[in-house]
C-alpha cells in the first residue's frame, strides 16, 4: 500500500511538470504567454471495457476539440493492477497558447515566421501524440480481465492526476461500462449485473473511504452497462446503475453531464 502510495505522489509531482508537447517560446527564446490552460480535457479509460467502432470515434472526435492553442489533454488508463494493468498516464501534453498582436510587433520579422511555424507544427505534433495515444488505450482494453477496480482508481486519479492541474476548467470524459466488482463492492450477482441499491453501495463506498474529489470537473461517461453482442441488460437494472453513479459524483464535488448507456447522445463541452 505505502509503496502504491509512493508511486501514485511521483506520478502527480512529475505530472505537474509534465507537458508532452515541446513549446516554441522556449525553442526561440520567445517570452511568452505564461497563463495555466485554459480548458483540459481528462480521457479516463477503464481497461476491462471494449468500445465498438462508433464510440471510439465518438472519442476521437471530442477529443480534437481539445487539441488547440490553450487547451490540455491528458490520457489515463485503469484497473485493477492486475495482469500488467494499472494506472498509467498514456499522454499529457498542452498546447501553448497564441502571441497576443500587440506582444508580435516587438518581434522580428525573421523570428515571427519561425514561431508561426513553430506553433503550426506543434499542433500537427500533439494531434499525432495524443491520437497515438489514444488508439493504444482504447485498443489495450479487455474485457476478460478478472476485476474492475473503478471507485479506488477514480478516488486515486482524482487526487493525483485532475486536482494537481492548474487548468481553469477541467473535463472528465470517462470510459468505462461502470461496471464494479472489486474487494469495495461487486455490482455482479451470479456472473451478471445486479439491481443496485443505492444506498447501500453508497454506504460501503463511504465507509471505504475512496470517495474522490473531483474539484467541480465537468464528468462525461460514455460505455455505462455496455455488454457484449449477444447480452442484453434489462432497463431496471441500468437504470439503478445510473442513480448509484449519479449519487457517486454528487458526494464527489463534479458536476455530472451525462451518462451514456452506452452511448453519449451530447457532445463534451
Amino acid at each position: 500500500m505505502k509503496k502504491l502510495l509512493f508511486i501514485f505522489l511521483t506520478l502527480a509531482t512529475l505530472l505537474l511538470a509534465r507537458n508532452d508537447v515541446p513549446s516554441c517560446y522556449n525553442a526561440l527564446k520567445i517570452d511568452g504567454p505564461k497563463e495555466p490552460a485554459r480548458k483540459e480535457l481528462f480521457i479516463l479509460v477503464d481497461q476491462t471495457t471494449v468500445l465498438d467502432k462508433n464510440m471510439m470515434i465518438y472519442t476521437y472526435k471530442n477529443m480534437m476539440k481539445f487539441i488547440k492553442n490553450g487547451y490540455g489533454v491528458t490520457i489515463a488508463s485503469f484497473s485493477a493492477n492486475s495482469n500488467g494493468k494499472y494506472t498509467d498516464v498514456a499522454y499529457s501534453g498542452k498546447l501553448e497558447a497564441l502571441l497576443p498582436n500587440s506582444a508580435k510587433h516587438e518581434i522580428a520579422k525573421k523570428i515571427l515566421r519561425k514561431y508561426q511555424g513553430c506553433m503550426n507544427g506543434q499542433y500537427r505534433y500533439a494531434k499525432k501524440k495524443a491520437t497515438k495515444a489514444l488508439v493504444r488505450v482504447l485498443k489495450g482494453a479487455n474485457k476478460k480481465l478478472p476485476h474492475s477496480d473503478i471507485i479506488k482508481s477514480l478516488n486515486d486519479i482524482s487526487k493525483y492526476i485532475i486536482q494537481p492541474s492548474d487548468s481553469n476548467e477541467k473535463v472528465v470524459l470517462l470510459v468505462s461500462d461502470m461496471m464494479e466488482h472489486s474487494s469495495i463492492t461487486s455490482f455482479y450477482s451470479k456472473g451478471s449485473l445486479k439491481k443496485v441499491n443505492v444506498s447501500r453501495e453508497m454506504d460501503r463506498v463511504k465507509k471505504s473511504g475512496f470517495m474522490a474529489d473531483f474539484g467541480a470537473a465537468k464528468v462525461y461517461v460514455i460505455g455505462a452497462g455496455m455488454v457484449g453482442k449477444n447480452s442484453y441488460r434489462e432497463s431496471k437494472t441500468l437504470k439503478a446503475l445510473t442513480k448509484f453513479w449519479e449519487a457517486y459524483f454528487a458526494a464527489s464535488n463534479a458536476q455530472l453531464k451525462a451518462i451514456g448507456t452506452p452511448m453519449l447522445l451530447e457532445d463534451i463541452e
